[in-house]
């Protein structure tokens, strides 16, 4: 099983930047609609200010919130992408308004 999820964040093309004053209520709002610690917004933060956050979350849980995330903020196209621990765990998805518009992996079985 694979419970921590290396995750790398970039912004797709000339699009506005998260305004993490103005994104931070929605990032917390979606991680208690999804049950999650507060401490995983502190790290979606943090992603998006360093380029990189380790979460102790499987990469379906991941790859999840950051769909939340781009349908909430439609304006803003970026990428993640992500590593579990299993070797076959790695993925990466693009979003655009608001919407994922490239998908890659994981593989079935990973992760779980």
């Amino acid at each position: 099983m694979s419970w921590w999820t290396f995750v790398d964040f970039d912004y797709l093309g000339d699009t506005p930047e998260f305004d993490l004053e103005k994104a931070r209520p929605e990032i917390e709002s979606i991680v208690a609609a999804n049950r999650y610690h507060p401490n995983v917004a502190k790290l979606i933060c943090d992603l998006l200010t360093n380029n990189t956050a380790n979460f102790k979350l499987i990469s379906y849980a991941v790859i999840e919130l950051f769909g939340q995330l781009a349908a909430r903020f439609p304006d803003i196209s970026f990428a993640v992408r992500g590593r579990g621990e299993d070797i076959r765990d790695i993925w990466l998805r693009e979003y655009a308004e608001g919407k994922n518009t490239f998908a890659v992996g994981p593989p079935d079985g990973a992760s779980l």
